[in-house]
């Protein structure tokens, strides 16, 4: 049998009569001898091309010989390319893990910004003022610091007599309302009692609290007697989609917390 170094070296001569007569004395069979002598021409080839890389390119679509030389300038030029297509592929993918990320979790400035396009989609951009009538009950009271909290659409669940509590998200809050000691309790989960103006311009008393929903979003909320002596005695002002603005103010000589509600534009009729 013909070794590996004899058929490269015979096959790459054209001494194809001289491997013929090789096979033909190692074998009577024809079947025999064409398997052995298309082993011998495909193991000559393909030693070749090992011993013989720099004249043979091997690209995604078969096989290209370059001119002696050249051949290390056109791998270069092919790693490169690679390299870039790679790159811009990886950092396609990144901006679109980046891109959906936001889309789930949304900056606090974003869900603020999304809302007041919004409201000034319908004119309420920036918020209309405090209506007077509730200037004078807040003054009456010595009230001070008067800040826009929110400004927001009443939802079904802020009128729900289960949930019984007017949520405040803080992506959609305004200002900062609270001092150091009034933010350390809410972050016991203590509530805090606050002063609270309703829509007819009537004094009453609510809880605040802090909800966290979740690991990336939470609402300061208003309850206790929310539902009885707020939504039940407000009816014709607190209807679902009903735009709403809280205000927050100070009274007294502790700087109490209050809060005043005002309804800015009618929602959904019965």
């Amino acid at each position: 049998m013909c070794d590996s170094n004899e058929v490269e070296s015979g096959y790459d001569e054209g001494s194809w009569e001289k491997l013929k007569n090789k096979v033909d004395q190692e074998s009577s069979d024809e079947s025999e001898r064409l398997h052995k002598l298309t082993s011998i021409v495909l193991q000559g080839f393909v030693n070749r091309l090992l011993t013989e890389p720099k004249g043979i390119l091997i690209e995604e679509k078969g096989i290209k010989r370059c001119p002696q030389g050249e051949n290390q300038d056109y791998l270069i030029h092919k790693q490169k390319k690679h390299k870039a297509c790679h790159n811009n592929k990886q950092q396609q993918q990144e901006k679109k893990k980046k891109k959906n990320k936001k889309r789930a979790n949304p900056s606090p400035r974003e869900g603020q910004d999304e809302m007041m396009k919004k409201f000034a989609d319908l004119g309420l951009e920036p918020p209309p003022d405090m209506p007077e009538a509730f200037k004078i009950c807040i003054q009456d009271m010595g009230g001070t610091e008067i800040k826009l909290v929110i400004q927001k659409f009443i939802r079904v669940t802020d009128l729900d007599a289960q949930q019984n509590r007017m949520s405040m998200p803080l992506k959609q809050v305004r200002c900062e309302f609270l001092n150091e000691v009034e933010k350390e309790k809410l972050s016991r989960r203590q509530a805090i009692q606050v002063v609270f103006v309703e829509p007819r311009v009537v004094v009453s008393e609510l809880n605040l609290n802090k909800w966290d929903v979740g690991k990336t979003s939470s609402s300061y909320v208003l309850n206790g007697p929310w539902h009885k002596n707020v939504v039940k005695k407000n009816e014709d002002s607190l209807k679902p989609t009903a735009v709403v603005q809280i205000w927050s103010f100070r009274v007294g000589t502790d700087s109490k917390l209050g809060f005043a509600l005002v309804k800015v534009r009618d929602g959904e009729q019965d």
